[in-house]
């Protein structure tokens, strides 16, 4: 339904170079130069400057670029209410999310999702919180969940849960008889750090550099899996993670979770958000409501558990 050139056109634009969106398209070079060109040709105008380093959209490029995103995106709401058509829960809806949600709660929600919706399909990939804003103000994914607040004006915030940072380490760390700790407490040994791309290190490097002190960075990664298992395999490094994320290794007694007790680290949370300006699919709103509703039960939850710990603390 959409046009080649179209198609073509937006991969060079995302690329920067006919190269490279050719290898994504599973094309010839040659064919992607002869679509440009005569898209060009009948506009008037060029749409990218050439240069050494690659192709840079034109301002008329971008204000393309701008109608061929509207165009899709239409075309994807129409897709989505064909696709319903006799159905009101058929569909597909794509999620952009950070890796901390991916090792419990995202598989748990999604789990009923697909009890409750098996006509809806679901496309789920890991990013950090500003890919995940971009990839949702583009209109490339339908619904994302970000570390924070949305880093975006554009963006919605439809529900938020409670994630609160923990200082995790092996059984056999300092850190791991404690109760609780400071993010200065951590700064005595060596830390795993996920790379500027994530909130949680955005988070960690705030209050370090508001407090004055320097974190000894041993290993930084683009991968918050990674990270754990580096700390698992180590004696005396620290990562920082939600709890939850790592419950099965804490309940087998391979890792610790000892809370901060920095109020910015011990009040983080997670938000699920949606453009402002795009009318999700009817699948993608009972997706959107699903999540809600269970981000919003898993807060209570938390709030009882922690309830129940406190009174069993105060018996003690």
């Amino acid at each position: 339904m959409e046009p080649l050139t179209l198609r073509y056109f937006r991969e060079v634009a995302a690329h920067g170079s006919v190269r490279h969106a050719a290898e994504k398209l599973f094309v010839a070079p040659s064919a992607v130069s002869r679509q440009i060109a005569l898209l060009e040709d009948e506009l008037g105008v060029p749409l990218f400057d050439r240069h050494g380093r690659g192709m840079s959209l034109t301002d008329a490029g971008r204000l393309l670029l701008a109608y061929s995103t509207d165009v899709r995106s239409r075309f994807e709401e129409l897709r989505g209410m064909i696709q319903e058509y006799g159905s009101l829960r058929r569909g597909h809806v794509e999620i952009a999310c950070v890796e901390g949600v991916l090792a419990r709660f995202m598989p748990e929600a999604l789990r009923i999702f697909a009890d409750e919706c098996p006509g809806i399909s679901l496309s789920v990939v890991a990013m950090g919180s500003h890919a995940v804003a971009e990839a949702i103000a583009e209109y490339r994914c339908d619904l994302g969940i970000v570390f924070g607040s949305s880093p975006r004006t554009d963006l919605l915030e439809l529900a938020q849960m409670s994630q609160p940072l923990c200082a995790i380490v092996p059984p056999s760390h300092p850190l791991a008889r404690q109760s609780r700790c400071t993010l200065a407490e951590v700064a005595a040994y060596q830390v795993v750090l996920p790379d500027r791309s994530f909130g949680i290190r955005q988070l960690v490097d705030r209050v370090s550099a508001n407090a004055k002190f320097t974190l000894k960075k041993a290993v930084e990664t683009n991968t918050l899996a990674f990270a754990q298992r580096l700390v698992m395999q180590s004696q005396n490094r620290v990562t920082f993670l939600p709890g939850d994320m790592v419950l099965p290794e804490i309940e087998a007694g391979m890792l610790v979770a000892v809370p901060l007790s920095d109020t910015v680290l011990r009040k983080t949370r997670v938000t699920l958000v949606a453009g402002t300006t795009r009318k999700l699919s009817q699948a993608a709103r009972h997706l959107a409501r699903h999540l809600s509703e269970y981000m919003k039960a898993n807060d209570a939850a938390m709030r009882t558990q922690v309830r129940s710990s406190a009174r069993s603390r105060r018996l003690d």
